[in-house]
């Protein structure tokens, strides 16, 4: 799954509220709110410079902080994908999703769980203002190793809700 920009997209906001919620102290979050709130920024392309622009959204690119933030925003979305109760048996582990900053991953056994796994996905990224590129997504599918329990050699389209 691509999320769309998703360091770009990060709702200041909802982030601070999440970072509330966890407990970080107050004085931390009001540095954040205040590092965040006057960014400004500039193109630079050869030589030349724009005139500097406020940036309204998104973690810092290349801030050491930012996987970390991002990764708080997200974590909702994870658990409600883990909760679904769909996934792979991997070692006596069922797992459904992977995911590394912005790189994730669902893991299904069939189709149809794989389209549960989306539609859970799409309800959850959108609460947290994040849509899926559906230009730059794939579905693999593998076949198992016994050939016998092969039930169809082709399955439906998935789709995004």
């Amino acid at each position: 799954m691509d999320l769309s920009k998703a360091f770009d997209k990060v709702n200041y906001w909802k982030l601070f509220d999440k970072l509330l919620d966890d407990n970080i102290a107050a004085s931390l979050i009001s540095l954040l709110v205040f590092w965040y709130t006057n960014q400004t920024a500039f193109v630079r392309w050869h030589d030349i410079s724009s005139a500097s622009f406020s940036v309204g959204n998104g973690t810092r690119q290349g801030s050491i902080l930012s996987p970390c933030l991002f990764t708080r925003y997200l974590r909702e979305l994870i658990a409600s994908m883990v909760q679904c109760a769909v996934g792979c048996n991997v070692g006596g582990t069922y797992v459904n999703i992977l995911a590394y900053a912005d790189d994730i991953v669902l893991l299904a056994p069939s189709w149809k769980g794989l389209q549960h796994l989306i539609n859970t996905f799409t309800q959850a990224a959108q609460s947290i203002d994040m849509q899926c590129n559906v230009n730059k997504t794939v579905c693999m599918s593998y076949a198992p190793k016994n050939r016998s329990k092969i039930v169809l050699h082709g399955f439906p389209d998935c789709w995004m809700a």
